[in-house]
């Protein structure tokens, strides 16, 4: 995907700051199996890649933090085990010597409700809402949006969002398993139950963010498990309301990047208004021995992702001033 070029370039001077990032451990004490698709699946071995990447990001001693893009936890991970599991992957992360951000995915959702995963994951937003933003230095901005703000899973079934999400998939999916994409065509086949949307709420706190982003000359990365562009994503990966995300990201010129994982091959696009699109590849799908994981190098004029294993590497370059 990137060129070494690129890389070699980008290395040749010193970063503003770097920062670690996996996604999509799904981590079960399970035997191997296989995605819907028949894509091989690794349940046991993905929390080595985890203990792998954590040295890696321990021994570089730069990285100002990490980011886990979510599905910390297999779906299949038997129920009783869930809250142990839970904790135990993120004992893992804790290893790190530096701050860890989370964010939540579907599988994270299928295990534990908001209410106990949320302190787990060290989330502190309101009334169970997981999306917030942090400033590493002056010069940047990060987002983590709650993709599952509108969900039918991980809220209590009779709650507002619940309901919201299920008028949402009735309207939209006729299929009695609301997973199945069956019969609907192309970006239509998002609305699926293991996706979801961002709430109202949350589309005006963003539009705060982004606007006193703009106002302080940051630039901003967004992070989201569910990714915000068809052209770096299946449809059925799709976040539901991605496009109204999107274009509240481009009536601002601060966003430079939007990362996220769920479709663990991963994908990369620039989309209409020169930001970049990055999904990353999943650690659930590496075979024994192999890894995905990486870090990102931030610099005032590009944002490099050197990768590791089956993550790609990426260099992204865009206008030092960032035309606020």
């Amino acid at each position: 995907m990137g060129t070494s070029k690129g890389l070699a370039i980008s290395q040749g001077r010193e970063p503003l700051f770097s920062f670690g990032l996996i996604s999509d451990v799904q981590y079960a004490d399970i035997p191997d199996g296989r995605s819907f698709l028949g894509v091989p699946r690794y349940y046991r071995h993905s929390i080595l890649v985890l203990q792998r990447a954590v040295k890696a990001w321990n021994d570089h001693q730069r990285h100002k933090f990490v980011i886990n893009f979510g599905d910390i936890v297999d779906g299949y991970c038997p129920k009783d085990q869930s809250y142990s599991t839970v904790k135990k992957v993120v004992n893992e992360f804790d290893k790190f010597k530096g701050a860890v951000y989370h964010m939540i995915g579907n599988h994270c959702l299928y295990n534990l409700p908001r209410s106990k995963l949320l302190p787990l994951l060290n989330i502190q937003s309101p009334e169970g809402h997981a999306y917030y933003d942090f400033s590493p230095v002056p010069e940047y901005r990060f987002v983590v949006l709650d993709g599952y703000d509108v969900s039918a899973i991980g809220w209590p079934q009779d709650h507002p969002r619940t309901l919201e999400a299920l008028k949402i998939l009735r309207e939209k999916n006729p299929n009695v398993d609301k997973n199945s994409p069956v019969g609907l065509m192309g970006l239509e086949r998002r609305f699926l139950m293991f996706n979801g949307a961002v709430g109202k709420e949350q589309m005006e706190w963003l539009n705060g963010v982004l606007e006193e982003a703009t106002e302080l000359k940051q630039k901003v990365v967004v992070c989201c498990h569910l990714p915000l562009d068809p052209g770096a994503s299946t449809g059925e990966a799709l976040l539901w309301n991605y496009d109204e995300v999107i274009d509240l990201i481009h009536r601002y010129n601060c966003v430079k990047l939007c990362l996220a994982g769920h479709d663990h091959k991963g994908g990369f696009c620039i989309d209409s208004h020169g930001v970049y699109h990055r999904v990353l590849e999943a650690a659930l799908e590496c075979p024994p021995g192999t890894d995905a994981f990486g870090y990102i190098n931030v610099y005032t004029d590009r944002i490099s992702l050197v990768g590791t294993g089956r993550m790609a590497s990426e260099d992204m370059h865009f206008s030092p001033q960032g035309d606020f």
